[in-house]
């Protein structure tokens, strides 16, 4: 197994690349070590290319899209991270929107107001790509992502499939494609034809309501909620705002963000939320999981 970056490049000279890849740099918490490579394909046909190559030659490989919901290790990762915020077109039929994985949500958002397509105004301020959102059936506001998928497309074992939406597992904060080596390509969101004004109403007061989450650098919200209960509020009534370990500290604003305060690591963050962990199940009897990714080494 050659996991050289040099000889990926050798097979895709004109692919846009970055050599010594800083995981710090591209992730929303801003931690973690380094990539010997990271690779951004220009669409579907060339990541489609990309991962027949890296797993043909049992080269190790992350998909990341706009590193958010992402805990990489201090030590970084040993293999070749796949980018794909160039991944990105999009198309309307009707009342049916597709959309590439790399494609930002608000991106996706503001493609749908200018069709006059409703029912995705929860994607306002979600830090995210469409590969990710459906990965972990992201969602605010009282909708998800399974709520408005009609199908995804993917890539599975060399092959590019096609399921649907109710083949796709989806569950709270979960999908089929966190169980398996899939990589999803493209999504179709089955939306509805509404007045501009209306969805720019509805975009507005969500916007109004997120206004409140945390600013700094964070993964979003750490840990799922319990049984219909807010992991925030759990956390909070554990005494656990203002909490930190390091650079890591519990947000005093929500207290489901983990906040890196400017120097944190990832062991920082790793420590702490197994204290907020620990302190919750003490408090309460609730054991919390995390709903973020975790990439390399821990």
């Amino acid at each position: 197994m050659d996991q050289d970056p040099l000889n990926v490049l050798a097979f895709f000279s004109e692919i846009p690349h970055e050599e010594g890849f800083s995981f710090r740099q591209h992730t929303t918490v801003g931690v973690g070590g380094c990539a010997p490579l990271a690779c951004y394909p220009r669409g579907i046909d060339e990541l489609v290319s990309l991962l027949n190559f890296l797993t043909e030659r049992q080269i190790p490989y992350c998909v990341i899209g706009n590193g958010s919901n992402l805990l990489v290790s201090d030590a970084g990762f040993d293999g070749i991270v796949i980018c794909t915020q160039r991944v990105c077109s999009m198309q309307a039929s009707g009342n049916v929107l597709t959309a590439d994985c790399g494609a930002g949500l608000c991106s996706v958002l503001a493609f749908a107001v200018q069709h006059g397509l409703g029912g995705a105004a929860f994607f306002q301020g979600i830090p995210a790509t469409v590969g990710g959102a459906v990965y972990m059936n992201a969602g605010a506001q009282g909708c998800c992502m399974k709520d408005i998928i009609r199908a995804v497309t993917a890539w599975r074992n060399g092959d590019i499939v096609q399921i649907p939406a109710e083949k796709c597992r989806f569950s709270y904060k979960h999908s089929l494609f966190m169980d398996d080596d899939s990589c999803i390509l493209s999504a179709e969101l089955q939306l509805k034809n509404e007045d501009v004004e209306s969805i720019l109403s509805d975009i507005n007061r969500i916007k109004q309501r997120r206004s409140a989450l945390p600013g700094g650098r964070s993964m979003g919200c750490v840990f799922q909620n319990a049984d219909g209960i807010s992991a925030g509020a759990l956390i909070e009534q554990s005494g656990c705002k203002g909490m930190s370990c390091g650079g890591a500290a519990v947000s005093d604003a929500h207290a489901n963000f983990l906040i890196n305060r400017g120097d944190a690591t990832a062991r920082d963050f790793v420590r702490l939320i197994e204290v907020v962990r620990a302190r919750v199940l003490s408090q309460t009897g609730v054991l919390l999981k995390e709903e973020i990714r975790y990439i390399g080494v821990f």
